[in-house]
């Protein structure tokens, strides 16, 4: 029997709809979730890129979802993830570190790891304060910002779990104003967000 698939856009969609449920509900990342939701759709089938939805069209089905089904407990714990996220920028400010990703988006959760990346000339100074502070810590994946790749570290803060990236200083002003769209941010920024739960 041949396969059957939606036409175009009704698959891209619900392979974005069945993506961003795994976010939601399993805690997957954007690459792994979109990876799976693929193979439950169409099998083995290799399909052509404008058939595979962006980053941003998940995001989109994530917070449809959590406005469906999750609404009693997200906004909650979004706080949580911001108020987790603050102090460490706060314990970093000497870095003037920025936050990005799901605490700054809106669609954190209690599955949601915190994104940060701080600025040194020298990314040893980064190791040298988790070092200082007993904070075990392991090279992780790069942390990618605005197209870019940085290396980062892996540890808990909280009992979150935390990829900090690092980045030359004179990096910091351009990432911050490179996307119009509320992605990315500093500690005053963040702040904000915690004072306006509409955001």
């Amino acid at each position: 029997m041949d396969d059957f698939f939606a036409p175009q856009d009704d698959l891209r969609l619900e392979i974005a709809m069945a993506a961003a449920r795994l976010i939601a509900e399993d805690g997957y990342d954007y690459p792994s979730a979109r990876n799976k939701a693929i193979k439950e759709l169409a099998g083995n089938t290799r399909l052509p890129r404008d058939r595979i939805p962006l980053d941003a069209e998940i995001e989109q089905e994530v917070r449809n979802y959590q406005t469906l089904y999750l609404s009693d407990t997200q906004p909650q714990e979004l706080l949580q993830l911001r108020r987790t996220a603050l102090s460490l920028m706060l314990a970093l400010q000497e870095f003037e570190p920025i936050v990005y990703g799901a605490s700054v988006n809106g669609t954190g959760s209690h599955h949601s790891d915190l994104h940060v990346l701080a600025f040194s000339d020298n990314p040893k100074e980064i190791d040298y304060w988790l070092l200082n502070r007993d904070i075990a810590f392991e090279a992780c994946e790069d942390a990618l910002l605005a197209g870019r790749s940085f290396p980062a570290v892996a540890f808990q803060w909280k009992d979150r779990w935390v990829q900090l990236g690092c980045s030359d200083p004179r990096d910091r002003r351009g990432l911050l104003k490179r996307n119009e769209s509320l992605f990315q941010t500093d500690a005053a920024g963040l702040q904000r967000l915690l004072e306006d739960p509409a955001q």
